[in-house]
């Protein structure tokens, strides 16, 4: 009995670091992404809806509730505060991703804002990825997603009574669109540097003005002797300057300076 009792409680707590390494492998930068995200939601559908009720209170002769259900609002408000939940909360900031996909249904149901949905769309399957969640069979996933956005636009584009040729060819679009959206979701297509190059301010290396002089024209490819006559100064000085360069950048010599110098983009 005490064996079993030992047995279950390593499992539960194998389980339970599982959960937390799955958890700590999230970049904290991704978290903090995703709390920015939900804020930037936060302030664009309160905004939408603080002008909802204030045209509805200064223009009661327009009929907004033709325009914008009741119960659209309602749902918007709900989500709006749960944007504002996940902002303030960083552990929920997991769930964030899913008030996105939730909130994309609303912008297509009107002809004028459903263009809002794609940019939904895009934002959601970005924040997803940096989740991890197409980590692992990532096609299955990726069409799950795509089907979901398919099935929301067809049953919404049905209940407007769109005319079906419309429909059909809104579908295979966005079907043909998941052929460029599944190589990215499967890391086989690059977007952008894989290896971007980081800006330095010469200002910002911790070297006096004569050492940052000395160094600008070394990275324009001069020579010693070239440095020397330029600053006139003699070309030992040139070498004692650098010698203190060298022990600042930690580098052996002029060679290995300069290919330690390389990764970065220099400002001047």
């Amino acid at each position: 009995m005490e064996n079993i009792e030992k047995q279950n409680s390593s499992t539960l707590k194998n389980d339970t670091t599982h959960a937390t390494e799955k958890f700590t492998e999230i970049d904290p930068s991704t978290m903090l992404h995703l709390q920015k995200s939900s804020f930037l939601f936060f302030l664009t559908t309160s905004i939408f809806l603080v002008l909802c009720f204030i045209l509805m209170a200064l223009m009661p002769g327009i009929a907004f509730l033709s325009y914008y259900p009741l119960e659209m609002l309602i749902l918007m408000s709900l989500l709006t505060f749960g944007f504002l939940i996940i902002h303030l909360h960083k552990k929920l900031a997991l769930l964030e991703p899913a008030l996105v996909i939730a909130i994309l249904p609303l912008t297509l149901l009107r002809y004028s804002t459903s263009i809002y949905s794609m940019c939904i769309f895009i934002i959601a399957a970005i924040e997803l990825s940096r989740l991890g969640y197409f980590r692992h069979a990532a096609t299955i996933k990726a069409c799950i997603l795509v089907s979901y956005y398919a099935l929301i636009l067809g049953l919404i584009a049905i209940a407007h009574r769109e005319f079906f040729l419309d429909i059909i060819m809104s579908i295979i679009f966005l079907s043909l669109s998941f052929i460029y959206f599944l190589p990215i979701i499967q890391d086989r297509w690059q977007i952008g540097k894989t290896n971007p190059v980081h800006k330095i301010n010469l200002r910002d290396l911790n070297l006096t003005y004569r050492e940052m002089d000395f160094l600008r024209d070394c990275l324009h490819g001069a020579t010693f002797k070239e440095i020397a006559y330029k600053h006139h100064v003699s070309e030992s000085t040139v070498r004692n300057t650098f010698a203190h360069i060298y022990h600042k950048f930690n580098a052996a010599d002029r060679m290995d300076l300069l290919s330690k110098l390389a990764a970065f983009d220099i400002i001047e």
